[in-house]
């Protein structure tokens, strides 16, 4: 054949298997890996955001120990359940697994919680 002139593949070549049928296909494991870690990220950034402000009114309101956690969880609770209904109770097309909306980045959040609740604990009812 000429250069550059299209070749045609040989007359024994295996033709093509038909697509699969859409009852043969399971939908419910396919993610978009990049979406997924975007809403990782966003969930992440509203946790520790979230832990910040409770944890600066903790400290105003001079909150210490057991309550002061007690605190934290009720919040980082409030924030999962009001992402679990925001997503219409059905967080597995937007995250990974289900139990991520609940538990993933709470010890993250629960250090800025403390970092912020003894900040301004000490600021408001020590100095």
């Amino acid at each position: 054949p000429a250069r550059g002139a299209l070749r045609c593949p040989p007359p024994h070549a295996p033709a093509m298997e038909p697509p699969p049928e859409a009852a043969d296909v399971d939908f419910s494991e396919v993610f978009a890996g990049d979406k997924i870690a975007f809403n990782n990220s966003k969930l992440n950034y509203c946790r520790v955001f979230v832990a910040i402000l409770s944890g600066c009114v903790a400290g105003v309101l001079g909150l210490t120990g057991l309550s002061g956690f007690v605190a934290f969880f009720a919040t980082a609770l409030l924030l999962s359940a009001g992402l679990y209904v925001k997503v219409g109770c059905q967080p597995k097309p937007f995250f990974k697994t289900p139990s991520d909306i609940w538990f993933d980045g709470v010890m993250q959040a629960m250090l800025s919680y403390i970092l912020f609740w003894t900040l301004f604990y000490d600021i408001v009812h020590i100095y």
